[in-house]
């Protein structure tokens, strides 16, 4: 019976121990900073480390920990891009609107100086002895001790926390923003020192960065007195202790990081075949976490290195450490050459790329660089990957266009291992000699263009924007310029893209001209010169029943619950201002496909009426792309049944109206259901479309009729005038203002001192003449202009009121 109860009584210790709960907890932990601004989001060149990444990739392992032990979390960025850098006010208020228990900011350090260090500190609100909440301080305390256990950093003889008041005097009591506002405790860790290049290599490490996170749980058990961890982990760097890191880093020897660490490590773990594969980012670290408590062999390689062993303790709740020195196998071979970028007799070789030899051996570098020679001379600077076997020559400036190039690497060459290239190697090349226009739109001749037509040109290299200037040309059919709106972020992609500032007039001729001076970044010209000739569209629609005109956000689902197939992450729908037909909004749809059927779809949370009449006409405003995919609309019936209905294809740029007849979809009452894209084999896989003024029961188009279209503008004399209480304005728009389905006209009220009284037409018409009564019962007597604006066109007239 004795036994019994000192059996219960340790099982009890030891649940009471190990077990571990955050249920009912609410942490907000906020990934600092946020997208790629190099000035605000602290990018490291080498090795291309960006804070903003870091700190989010810590949040997401967190959360994922943190929940999975019944923690509520809340991450204040839900991405990293530039627009997910919130205000440091912001980022408090999500944790105060959400009454958390608990805020973390999670952030890496730089020292700001040429002198390198790598320590963790962490920060607390106030003054050192005096917190604005005691618990934070205490909070901060637990993160450094666990931070300093896990991250490759110098330990301390002292707890590097502070108040930030403290820390920055000079702010007085206003410390840190995101602190600044807090209604509960909260710290900013910084974990390490990014700056610090043999700590940025382990920052790419994902693992690494997992790891941290597993520090900031065992600092929220401890501090939430929620238990301890039942398992533990494993980690370490492997290195070659024969070969130095560069000086330049200011490697800490303290920390091993004098030696060179190694690419693609391998470690396995038994019992269990556990199997970490390193990564190729100059870290050697490797990683195994959660493990079950007990004694394990770890075995650790990587290529051209021995395999080396120890015998482990895995203990819970704790990170094991286990760093080692591989040694280098000895290879008596003589080295070959595997293959070299470019090949052997390739044309139109890049101007700007790198040229590369990769070796089966570990080469001697100065050897082989001093065997390294190309005619025509070219002067460059080497450098060395993959252990040394990959040999990367990078030319000075761009190399000659349309210039045949030979390389010879001979066999003065050496291994590591002092055994040389027995034959030599060389290879041959030849660069490009013309800047190639791969695809353009308008084609030649076409006469169904939009008004709002994006003209766009596509070559094979980016294009150098300063040499535009005098070779290119958009003009009318009287040889007058038109403005155009330029893209100029295309250039990088080789495109040059741009549009009309005010809309192409409708079935008028218009002619681009792309001269033979246009050039890339590597110094190659076009060479030709190109003239495309187009016509605008000559088609008028009357507007019909709007059903939506997506100024209002709520009313779609997301594509992901709206049956979608085969897209990534990134696939999207929402209301935004970007580009509109009509009124100050649009739908953008943004997707892209990830497999070979892929089908993107959007419904409406509420199916809409279109009614019943077969010869009815449904369509929407679709600013086209030119990705070639497929575009769908989706009906239901008062059965539900589903129809999908093939509109057009996407080959087309500008708002063009794309519609269907009723009756081609189903007889009876129809609803409108939704919006499709269907992927096309060999066309573009990703794209983005905006949607607008979703109607039915317009007319079908027809040919403008010039004689019956007013030529010119026309704003006349309200009748009568003075007038008590109502007045009628005409007006008249011609064709030459007037986009295919109208124009953008206002039709405005002032009173003597310019004040806005009234807004009689704020939407797009057509050409024509038009009629307007004005009611004046609520103004008073007295005299009051109308304005008339439509394009470039403005005209103020004044009329009287009297009562």
């Amino acid at each position: 019976m004795k036994l019994v109860k000192i059996i219960t009584i340790l099982l009890f210790i030891s649940t009471t121990f190990f077990a571990q709960s955050l249920s009912g907890v609410k942490i907000c932990i906020d990934p600092g900073h946020g997208g790629h601004d190099a000035a605000n989001d602290r990018h490291i060149i080498v090795p291309d480390f960006w804070e903003s990444e870091g700190n989010y990739s810590k949040a997401l392992h967190a959360e994922e920990i943190l929940t999975s032990l019944g923690a509520t979390v809340i991450v204040t960025r839900a991405g990293n891009t530039d627009n997910d850098d919130l205000a440091l006010s912001v980022r408090s208020g999500i944790a105060n609107s959400n009454n958390v228990d608990l805020f973390h900011s999670i952030h890496s350090n730089a020292t700001g100086t040429s002198t390198r260090r790598n320590s963790s500190l962490v920060l607390f609100r106030g003054y050192n002895d005096a917190p604005v909440f005691p618990d934070a301080k205490s909070y901060a305390a637990k993160v450094y001790e666990n931070l300093e256990k896990v991250n490759h950093v110098t330990n301390l003889s002292y707890t590097n926390i502070s108040g930030d008041w403290s820390f920055y005097p000079d702010w007085g009591t206003s410390g840190l923003g995101v602190l600044r506002g807090l209604t509960m405790p909260g710290i900013l860790s910084e974990g390490s020192f990014h700056d610090y290049i043999p700590e940025a290599f382990r920052l790419k490490n994902s693992s690494y960065l997992r790891h941290e996170a597993w520090a900031i749980t065992r600092s929220i058990l401890e501090h939430f007195n929620a238990g301890t961890l039942p398992n533990g982990n494993l980690a370490g760097v492997l290195r070659d202790p024969n070969v130095n890191v560069s000086s330049t880093y200011q490697p800490i020897s303290e920390l091993g990081d004098t030696k060179k660490p190694l690419n693609s490590v391998k470690a396995t773990l038994q019992p269990g075949n556990y199997i970490y594969n390193g990564d190729d980012q100059n870290n050697g670290y490797y990683f195994f976490d959660n493990l079950t408590p007990g004694e394990y062999k770890l075995y650790v390689e990587a290529e051209d290195y021995s395999l080396d062993s120890s015998n482990v303790t895995i203990v819970a709740n704790n990170s094991t450490f286990v760093n080692k020195n591989l040694t280098l196998i000895v290879n008596e071979n003589n080295p070959n050459v595997l293959e070299s970028y470019p090949q052997n007799n390739t044309v139109n070789f890049s101007n700007s790329a790198n040229i590369e030899i990769l070796f089966d051996i570990q080469m001697d570098k100065a050897s082989t660089e001093s065997a390294f020679s190309i005619s025509p001379i070219v002067a460059g600077t080497f450098s060395w990957e993959d252990n040394n076997k990959r040999l990367i020559f990078n030319p000075t400036s761009n190399l000659v266009a349309g210039q045949l190039y030979e390389v010879t690497i001979s066999n003065l060459a050496k291994t590591i291992f002092d055994k040389n290239l027995l034959f030599g190697y060389n290879f041959q090349f030849t660069t490009r000699s013309k800047l190639n226009l791969i695809s353009y739109y308008p084609i030649n001749g076409s006469d169904d263009i939009s008004r709002s037509v994006e003209i766009r040109f596509q070559f094979d290299q980016a294009i150098n924007a300063g040499t535009l200037g005098g070779n290119i040309s958009f003009t009318d059919s009287q040889g007058k310029a038109v403005t155009p709106s330029v893209d100029f972020t295309a250039y990088s992609k080789g495109i040059i893209s741009f549009t009309p500032v005010s809309d192409l007039i409708a079935g008028e001729s218009y002619k681009v001209i792309i001269g033979e001076g246009i050039g890339d970044i590597e110094g190659v010209k076009f060479q030709e010169n190109l003239e495309v000739v187009f016509t605008v569209e000559n088609v008028l629609y009357t507007n019909g029943e709007i059903i939506d005109d997506f100024e209002t956000a709520g009313n779609w689902k997301t594509p992901q619950n709206s049956g979608s197939i085969g897209i990534d992450e990134t696939t999207n729908f929402e209301i935004n201002s970007s580009k509109k037909y009509n009124g100050n909004f649009s739908g953008e749809i943004v997707y892209s496909f990830i497999s070979n059927d892929g089908y993107y779809k959007i419904s409406r949370v509420n199916s809409v009426a279109v009614g019943s009449n077969g010869e009815s006409i449904f369509g929407l405003w679709i600013y086209g792309e030119l990705s070639g995919n497929i575009l769908e609309y989706w009906f239901k019936d008062s059965e539900n049944n589903f129809y999908s209905k093939e509109v057009d294809t996407l080959n087309f740029t500008g708002w063009k109206m794309k519609d269907v007849k009723l009756s081609d979809v189903a007889l009876g009452n129809l609803w409108f259901e939704g919006i499709g894209i269907k992927q096309v084999s060999s066309t573009n896989i990703s794209g983005k479309i905006y949607v607008d003024d979703a109607q039915y029961d317009f007319a079908t188009p027809v040919e403008n009729e010039v004689a019956n279209i007013p030529t010119e503008y026309l704003l006349s004399q309200n009748y009568p005038n003075p007038f008590n209480p109502s007045t009628v304005i005409k007006y008249s728009i011609p064709s030459f203002q007037t986009r295919v389905g109208g124009g953008f006209v206002t039709l405005k009220i002032y009173d003597i001192l310019g004040s806005e009284v009234a807004t009689l037409v704020n939407q797009r018409q057509g050409s024509g003449n038009y009629s307007v009564t004005f009611d004046a019962s609520n103004l008073t007597s007295g005299v009051y202009f109308y304005r008339l604006n439509s394009g470039s066109f403005t005209k103020s007239m004044k009329m009287l009121l009297i009562k």
